[in-house]
């Protein structure tokens, strides 16, 4: 009797199991992206001195250059000269 019991517990929570708990929220690579890329630009206000950019949406890499060599309202413009095109984004990062 108790091999039986055994066996059916164990069933049963092979069953239990395999439904599943709590399903996470699927997160895309996108919004995954947005988060790293939104944390990259924190902005000139909050004393961020360098011109940050990204030249394509699926370019491999941020560019970053130091205010000193880029004037505040300019960082748009250098982007686009180094770039070649208008560039996918630029902030103001530390």
């Amino acid at each position: 009797m108790k091999m039986k019991t055994l066996l059916l517990g164990v069933a049963c929570g092979f069953l239990l199991s395999a439904c599943g708990g709590v399903e996470e929220e699927a997160v895309t690579g996108e919004e995954q992206l947005g988060a790293v890329e939104g944390a990259l630009c924190e902005g000139w206000d909050s004393g961020a001195r360098r011109c940050t950019f990204k030249c394509t949406s699926d370019a491999p890499r941020w560019y970053s250059v130091t205010a000193g060599t880029v004037a505040y309202g300019n960082c748009t413009q250098y982007a686009t000269n180094h770039c070649g095109r208008t560039p996918y984004a630029t902030c103001w990062s530390f």
